[in-house]
């Protein structure tokens, strides 16, 4: 994902934590806030609960992969973090990516195009 769709900073992420709605699935948190920036920038968070270095990086790719087939659909002026939840390691890619739809369409952030 570029550089400028990305959240970076901690303090990015914990405004999205403090400010922003949430929505859940079953694997999957999702915290969103508007914001006065024209593109969409996203950040993941992985726990070290859900398992080794190695498990946290592949969900951690699986998620980012997942999101950036909807990118375009993405309405702008949002920012977004998306944090695993357990169970998520047991996940294959077409289930995080059903997940991640869901979370989008439940908050409104999909155009009607997708």
């Amino acid at each position: 994902m570029k550089s400028i769709n990305r959240l970076k900073k901690n303090k990015q992420f914990n405004y999205v934590y403090k400010k922003g709605e949430r929505f859940f699935s079953k694997n999957i948190s999702m915290f969103f806030v508007k914001s006065n920036f024209l593109n969409v920038k996203v950040g993941f968070s992985v726990s070290k609960k859900i398992g080794k270095s190695v498990v946290r990086n592949k969900v951690k790719r699986r998620m980012k992969e997942s999101f950036r087939s909807f990118l375009p659909f993405v309405k702008d002026h949002v920012n977004i973090v998306f944090v695993a939840r357990k169970g998520i390691e047991l996940c294959n890619y077409s289930a995080i990516k059903d997940q991640i739809q869901l979370l989008l369409s439940r908050a409104g952030l999909l155009n009607e195009v997708c």
